[in-house]
């Protein structure tokens, strides 16, 4: 492995606009994956592809704000009942949890480009179509289908875009998929608010549909395959065609015989990896956190609007359940106002990790977000409950981001997929228990949502205390622990 100070002079060389490393025979040797992404540095390439992969992410988290702005609307033209209302709101979600696990692995075996794509085009063509749909039924099966592409592309994006980078700037690429994902929040319920009552919620879902056609193609035309995946694979031509294909594109020139060190004969995609004696542990606390995340994230989506616009604390007028009523203008406003918490602590969570380490970020993150949450049992005016939950959903959402950071650098490359699927699945089950449970719940009374929200944010932060992995000093693995030209030094 290059030592720092060489790696350091590289990355300085990299600067400039074409570089070329010694090509002679004699100079060149067998490199470790981490020694040849050290040679092509950080640059143009790596800000396109995570740029690309980040934004195929805004679905995932627009979804959940999409569905339950445009389910008050929809119930009275197509007189839902609570099972019906449930069942919409929850379905995309619960199909992308069966998503994540039964086809996580398909990237560990099949490539991370490759089942992007397909899932990206089925998810336009699930998505656009819903638009359209003339009945409950139809929309509620296009929404399941769309739910278990969300299941394909989301994780696979996280893997793909910290396996294009050397390990010490492998948490850009989550964090940005993190960022868009929040954004995608924020900025579905500004739409919302701009359009649902002008537009129609028709032109509402399919203009959030348009942007994944556009990364599709940009996916295809610009994107190579993951190198780390193509070497583990067996396949290193194609892995050093890619990564000459990078080096290109930042004005890197490789040496012509350049080979890759790294083992390709263990398993790809198998889920009994994640759950053995090295990462049982890890797995079960990384999938509680996720659990709890996104419980709090969803519910607090669905619990606002309807909390705010009946009265938190049993306020004068019944909440719009059943009725066919306009949705409240102030409701999507203070929605948004709650939502913009996803933007801002994407930068916190991301700054907080690297500064003080994810260990004790995940601490900090879920014991604010547990204390804050105990306010919530007290009656206030509806601003100070939208500035709590707001302190809730940042602290959630900071969390949630050194969570996903975790996970490519705890998981190496043969089944790092396969983990983040199997953790990210769990999480979405949590948003699927948030949402639904905020409809069952709330009309018995809202302080039994409020005691769910809280429980969920206990139960993070035991999870977050009980972890003691510290995982911001290690390099990213490209096979399992057992392969003798892995490095495992830090960096």
């Amino acid at each position: 492995m290059a030592t720092s100070t060489q790696e350091s002079d590289k990355d300085e060389l990299i600067e400039s606009d074409h570089i070329e490393y010694g090509s002679t025979e004699d100079e060149i040797a067998t490199k470790s994956l981490e020694e040849i992404y050290t040679m092509i540095g950080v640059g143009k390439a790596q800000y396109m592809y995570w740029t690309i992969l980040a934004v195929i992410c805004y679905v995932d988290g627009s979804e959940m704000v999409l569905i339950s702005t445009i389910v008050p609307v929809i119930r009275c033209e197509w007189g839902l009942s609570i099972v019906w209302e449930t069942l919409i709101n929850v379905s995309a979600y619960f199909f992308s949890a069966l998503g994540g696990g039964v086809f996580a692995k398909f990237p560990d075996i099949y490539g991370r480009k490759k089942m992007i794509a397909i899932a990206l085009t089925l998810l336009f063509l699930t998505s656009s179509a819903s638009a359209f749909a003339q009945t409950k039924e139809q929309f509620f099966i296009l929404r399941c289908l769309s739910g278990v592409c969300m299941g394909i592309t989301y994780p696979t994006c996280n893997s793909f875009t910290a396996e294009i980078v050397k390990s010490t700037h492998r948490e850009v690429g989550p964090m940005l998929c993190s960022l868009f994902f929040n954004i995608s929040v924020f900025l579905a319920a500004v739409l919302a608010y701009l359009s649902l009552n002008t537009l129609g919620w028709r032109w509402f879902v399919f203009v959030m549909a348009v942007p994944l056609l556009v990364c599709l193609v940009l996916l295809v035309c610009l994107l190579p395959e993951s190198p780390r995946y193509l070497a583990v694979s067996g396949r290193k031509k194609e892995a050093m065609e890619a990564l000459r294909r990078m080096a290109k594109v930042n004005g890197v020139s490789l040496p012509e015989n350049l080979k890759i060190a790294v083992r390709s004969d263990q398993e790809l995609g198998s889920i009994s990896d994640i759950l053995k004696s090295d990462y049982r542990k890890e797995t079960i606390l990384l999938s509680i956190m996720y659990f709890g995340n996104l419980l709090i994230l969803f519910g607090t989506i669905v619990f606002v609007p309807l909390a705010l616009y009946s009265g938190f604390c049993g306020g004068e007028g019944d909440p719009p359940v059943h009725k066919c009523v306009e949705v409240q203008q102030n409701s999507l406003l203070e929605l948004s106002i709650v939502t913009f918490a996803c933007v801002v602590s994407s930068f916190v969570g991301y700054g907080t990790s690297i500064i003080m380490g994810r260990s004790i970020s995940l601490k900090i993150f879920a014991t604010v977000s547990f204390i804050t949450s105990i306010f919530l049992f007290k009656c206030f005016s509806n601003i100070v409950t939208v500035g709590l939950f707001f302190v809730i959903k940042f602290m959630q959402v900071s969390h949630n981001i050194v969570t996903l950071i975790i996970v490519p650098e705890l998981y190496p490359t043969t089944f790092r997929n396969t983990a983040m699927g199997f953790i990210n699945s769990w999480g979405k089950l949590g948003g699927v228990v948030g949402a639904g449970a905020v409809y069952a719940l709330y009309y018995y009374s809202p302080m039994l949502v409020v005691v769910m929200f809280s429980g969920a944010a206990l139960m993070v932060a035991v999870a977050s205390w009980i972890w003691n992995k510290e995982t911001k000093v290690t390099v990213i693995r490209d096979v399992g622990e057992d392969d003798s030209s892995n490095q495992s030094e830090s960096w």
